[in-house]
């Protein structure tokens, strides 16, 4: 189960479309996540009048949600929908509806399946403290499609400043003035990791919210948050999604291989696994090669690094094209024995600038590799 490589430069399924009375059965949605957005029981539960946001896929052409509630239809309750878009339809809950799961429902009568995800309806409106915040993502990946994220759900008008604080060196990298937050409406900041367009470092942070209520004294306010939720930014993403190893000795950066140097490392897994991004950037190469296979090459370049990344031995080709914008952790293929191998394994390279035989060298990835995979 061994590679080598060398190179010269230059080298839940979607409903089928059906014919109907002359038009096309609308594609299955499928629901991923429930979140309240407006009149707020409390961060975690809904009441009566309560705006539900269901996300997912396939939501433009739903038009009525059913509130599944225990098991069985005697408690189902089905309400149309506010407002459909591609990725997410608003509701109203009723005051019939109880928790539980929720199913959506196509303008042609297609039924996605129950959600994963259940609701929690109180009949009476929560209690508790004033504010509530909730952090969204507790580890968040630089260059990454999904940014940190905090939510925050006011009981009574307030007035919210929220700061982004390194916990490493106490600096408040950034800050949003929110101004009066409304009683039961949920408010959202995010934050993609750079400031002014720079990668920020990778390391814990907190968000911290500032604020007068009602009662309060202005100075007390100021003295400490109101709220806080910490979360820790990383760089890189391990690139194999699934069971693997490092093999042997031979599967190592520098080892000789053909008359030449093996110029990365070798990690093992099954046929199909998928593979991702470890770091975002744009698609410098999307080729085949006699040794290589399918491979691809990522330039970090515009994500905090000047590192090109390389994957070979694609099971098939990557669908990226070449000048396309990857994230981190963005799926660009999977494990496969293409090329010059006797084994399904990922090729993993990592070159410095100016980039991938383009005058940078490459460099020992199995530090970085095994750093990643300890906490990913």
């Amino acid at each position: 189960m061994l590679c080598g490589i060398g190179f010269a430069v230059g080298a839940a399924a979607p409903a089928s479309a059906v014919p109907s009375g002359g038009a096309y059965a609308s594609e299955t949605p499928v629901i991923q996540e429930l979140a309240c957005v407006a009149r707020c029981a409390s961060m975690d539960a809904l009441q009566s009048g309560s705006l539900l946001r269901v996300r997912g896929r396939a939501m433009r052409a739903v038009r009525k949600l059913v509130f599944l509630g225990a098991r069985g239809a005697a408690d189902d309750v089905t309400v149309p929908a506010v407002r459909a878009r591609v990725k997410s339809a608003d509701v109203l809950v009723p005051e019939t509806a109880r928790s539980g799961p929720l199913m959506a429902i196509t303008d042609d009568g297609a039924q996605s399946l129950a959600s994963r995800a259940t609701v929690s309806i109180q009949r009476e409106k929560a209690g508790g403290t004033a504010l509530e915040v909730r952090v969204v993502g507790r580890r968040v990946f630089l260059a990454a499609a999904r940014q940190a994220r905090l939510d925050l759900l006011a009981k009574e008008p307030m007035s919210v400043d929220v700061a982004l604080v390194r916990l490493s060196d106490g600096v408040a990298v950034q800050s949003w003035p929110l101004g009066v937050l409304a009683p039961g409406v949920v408010r959202t900041v995010s934050w993609d990791g750079t400031v002014a367009g720079v990668a920020q470092p990778v390391g814990r942070y907190e968000f911290r919210v500032f604020g007068q209520v009602a009662g309060v004294q202005a100075a007390q306010a100021a003295a400490a948050p109101l709220a806080s939720g910490a979360f820790d930014l990383v760089d890189h993403k391990f690139p194999i999604r699934g069971k693997h190893n490092y093999g042997g000795a031979i599967a190592t950066f520098g080892t000789a291989r053909n008359g030449h140097s093996h110029q990365g490392q070798d990690v093992f897994a099954a046929c199909g696994t998928p593979l991702v991004a470890a770091r975002g950037g744009v698609v410098k190469l999307n080729q085949h090669e006699g040794n290589a296979g399918n491979y691809i090459v990522i330039d970090g370049a515009g994500t905090g690094t000047d590192v090109d990344y390389a994957y070979m031995h694609l099971q098939a080709r990557s669908p990226l094209q070449k000048g396309a914008v990857v994230m981190t952790g963005q799926v660009i293929g999977a494990v496969g024995d293409t090329g010059r191998t006797n084994g399904c394994h990922l090729h993993f390279e990592m070159w410095s600038a100016p980039g991938w035989y383009t005058g940078g060298q490459p460099f020992d990835p199995l530090a970085s590799l095994t750093a990643w995979d300890a906490y990913s």
